[in-house]
């Protein structure tokens, strides 16, 4: 398993987060287990605040225990529904609704795990 601090890729980090690469598969689990909320990573290879972001941040034990209720998803920039959300910089998340399909919070750059969690409540307040 990949778990030290090195280039990343969007396979690398879903290997890392064990998360879903594809978010038609993330849409047909989050409805199978009854999870409102689709959380999307979107990385670029060789970006250092995207290898921080999902080893310190996306690893933390607190901010895993707040996302048990959600399915990851990692994907590329250059991926179709990265293309579509029209997204420039990285890493990016954005919370999906997994019902709606549309993005409810989304949050661009690094954070530091108590500041993420803070996102992570802020988008699951906007689908109860």
């Amino acid at each position: 398993m990949i778990s030290s601090l090195m280039a990343i890729t969007a396979n690398d980090a879903a290997l890392v987060l064990d998360a879903q690469t594809s978010l038609t598969n993330a849409y047909k689990k989050a409805k199978a287990q009854k999870k409102k909320l689709i959380l999307l990573v979107v990385v670029k290879d060789d970006c250092n605040w995207c290898e921080l972001m999902v080893h310190n941040t996306l690893s933390d034990d607190n901010v895993k225990y707040e996302l048990e209720d959600m399915v990851t998803v990692v994907t590329d920039i250059s991926s179709k529904i990265a293309q579509t959300l029209d997204v420039k910089l990285t890493p990016s998340m954005y919370f999906i609704d997994a019902s709606t399909h549309r993005p409810v919070h989304k949050h661009i750059g690094y954070e530091k795990p108590g500041s993420f969690i803070i996102d992570i409540v802020t988008a699951k307040e906007k689908v109860e």
